[in-house]
């Protein structure tokens, strides 16, 4: 029987966690040099007290196929009431059996995490972007699927991530390879950085330094790589924020995006987007 990428990535981490519960902390290749890879320090030092958190979403669609895939860095702070050994996720992963399960249930979102630090404005803040994105109101947590670039936890980010290429094509590109989206979004200058240390090639630019396309917002920058499935990852940044746009100016970039080609030579334009089948101090989403 073959076994896809998402099964294989949920089976991987399904056991990894499980193993770390248990009290042990395997670090079996690739896992060791993806740790490795970034050299925080002080409150931006990796922490392996609390379970990694590689992806947050239903990742093998076992309510509702995601329609919508963000990458974010890693998954901030570490919490632990909530992710030790004896935290309180801890408890419930064990419960549901596994962290695919457990990640189904929207964890950062509901209490009791809700009620100890209030409402994830993150995790919220994509959601709605989902929401204006899938131009769908009603589209909720089984629609959003978050990939970490970083599994393992900390308070900031205080030097450059750079997981090693190969990781990050069978933890990452792979399974989204599998999922009916066409963009893949990440916000933030990070991941434009990031893309391009991991050799992605620019299909388009948008905003600062590229294209204007309508956006009200001066500091706006758009980018469009090329993923190795064909997809499209789409990195957006301005001043002041690592957010999301807003609903009119997701209205302007999705506007942008369809069936736009590219302006950079030599490199293939973008492909219109088909639909989807229906079917500092960081607070985790942890935070990415």
């Amino acid at each position: 029987m073959t076994t896809s990428a998402r099964e294989r990535v949920a089976g991987f981490w399904d056991n990894h966690i499980s193993e770390w519960l248990s009290g042990a902390d395997p670090t079996p290749s690739p896992i060791s040099a993806w740790f490795e890879s970034y050299k925080g320090v002080d409150p931006g030092k990796p922490t392996r007290d609390g379970f990694p958190e590689p992806y947050h979403g239903d990742l093998l669609g076992r309510e509702h196929t995601p329609r919508m895939v963000v990458l974010g860095l890693n998954p901030g702070e570490y919490r632990p009431q909530f992710q030790s050994r004896d935290g309180i996720f801890a408890a419930e992963i064990k419960e549901c059996g596994s962290y695919s399960r457990w990640q189904t249930t929207c964890p950062y979102d509901r209490p009791p995490w809700t009620d100890v630090l209030g409402g994830n404005r993150y995790y919220r803040a994509r959601l709605q972007f989902t929401r204006n994105w899938l131009q769908d109101p009603g589209a909720d947590h089984r629609d959003l699927l978050i990939f970490e670039c970083y599994p393992w936890h900390s308070k900031s980010i205080t030097a450059p991530l750079r997981p090693p290429p190969e990781v990050i094509d069978e933890f990452v590109w792979q399974p989204i390879a599998e999922l009916p989206v066409e963009e893949v979004f990440a916000f933030g200058r990070p991941w434009d950085d990031l893309a391009q240390a991991l050799g992605l090639p620019v299909t388009d630019k948008l905003g600062v330094g590229g294209s204007r396309y309508g956006s009200a917002v001066a500091s706006r920058a758009v980018r469009a790589y090329g993923l190795p499935s064909g997809k499209r990852l789409i990195v957006e940044w301005h001043s002041g924020s690592a957010g999301p746009p807003s609903a009119k100016e997701t209205g302007l970039l999705r506007d942008a995006l369809i069936g736009a080609t590219s302006d950079v030579p030599d490199k293939a334009p973008l492909r219109p987007r088909t639909a989807a089948p229906s079917d500092g101090t960081r607070t985790p989403i942890s935070a990415g």
